[in-house]
């Protein structure tokens, strides 16, 4: 083998050498060239202002106070009508059940049947 130049800065690279002693680059070796980033940060960009438009608006629309409250004039109006306040209802008290002491020794009456099912 023969001693070839370098391809980027045209010094003589041994037939042993894989790359220039000169400027460091590649002699024998293709290399792949760097990957293009642009296009994935681009569209990562264009998703976060996106996002960040929809919030936005999402918090001008959720804090809009548009709203206008009723006017109240101090000129003379319709007198108010009066009315009387309703009545509650009593309050309720739960019934109350008497317990009576039981009996020992008796046992309650038996059910009447009348024979039919």
């Amino acid at each position: 083998m023969t001693a070839i130049a370098c391809p980027r800065c045209g010094a003589n690279v041994a037939p042993d050498q894989d790359w220039c002693l000169d400027c460091g680059a590649a002699a024998r070796t293709r290399l792949c060239p760097t990957p293009n980033w642009r296009a994935p940060i681009a569209a990562l960009a264009v998703v976060a202002l996106l996002a960040g438009i929809g919030l936005a608006v999402a918090f001008v629309a959720l804090t809009n106070d548009s709203t206008k409250a009723p006017v109240t004039s101090t000129a003379a109006t319709a007198p108010a009508v009066a009315t009387e306040p309703t009545a509650a209802p009593p309050p309720t008290t739960p019934p109350t059940t008497a317990t009576t002491p039981l009996t020992t020794g008796t046992a309650p009456p038996p059910a009447a049947t009348t024979g039919q099912k």
